[in-house]
């Protein structure tokens, strides 16, 4: 593959995120009146009942410093509680309101409805090929090497065409 396709996999996959997140937040907000990271939040809650904040940062691939803000706002609108945890005492657990609940139930359909709006037009195998290149996209971003064997690749081509000169 090509320099410049890769340089636009990164790109390409960025601004989709972009666009994705920005058309979620203005559907969300004039809906409901919460954030796509709100939402995040709540349907990770609605799985995992009573984790702390530092549990839900590392879900979600916030800092706890923006968690905490997060959480607090969320409180706020009566969307999710902290509660003090069964299995520490020292810790605060989350998990959602009667609203949060409600919000989530409300919002399901219409995420379903984008899904398969994103969808449309794809055959069953290329919507599998794409379910499994975002997978394989998210794992190897995961991984702490990522830029680490840009890197080194990049050096690697520029010894070789150097040493071809």
């Amino acid at each position: 593959m090509k320099e410049i396709k890769l340089l636009r996999l990164f790109h390409s996959i960025n601004l989709a995120h972009r666009a994705l997140f920005r058309a979620a937040d203005h559907a969300l907000k004039t809906r409901y009146g919460i954030t796509a990271a709100q939402h995040g939040v709540l349907l990770f809650l609605e799985k995992n009942r009573g984790v702390s904040s530092i549990e839900l940062a590392e879900a979600v691939g916030l800092k706890r410093a923006a968690t905490s803000g997060l959480v607090d706002r969320m409180e706020a609108k009566g969307l999710i509680e902290r509660r003090p945890s069964e299995t520490d005492k020292r810790s605060l657990a989350l998990s959602l309101t009667e609203k949060g609940q409600t919000i989530l139930m409300e919002t399901k359909p219409m995420l379903k409805q984008a899904n398969a709006g994103l969808l449309a037009g794809f055959s069953d195998e290329e919507q599998n090929m794409i379910a499994r290149a975002l997978k394989t996209v998210e794992a190897k971003a995961n991984t702490d090497t990522l830029f680490d064997e840009a890197q080194s690749n990049h050096i690697q081509s520029e010894t070789v065409h150097t040493q071809g000169m």
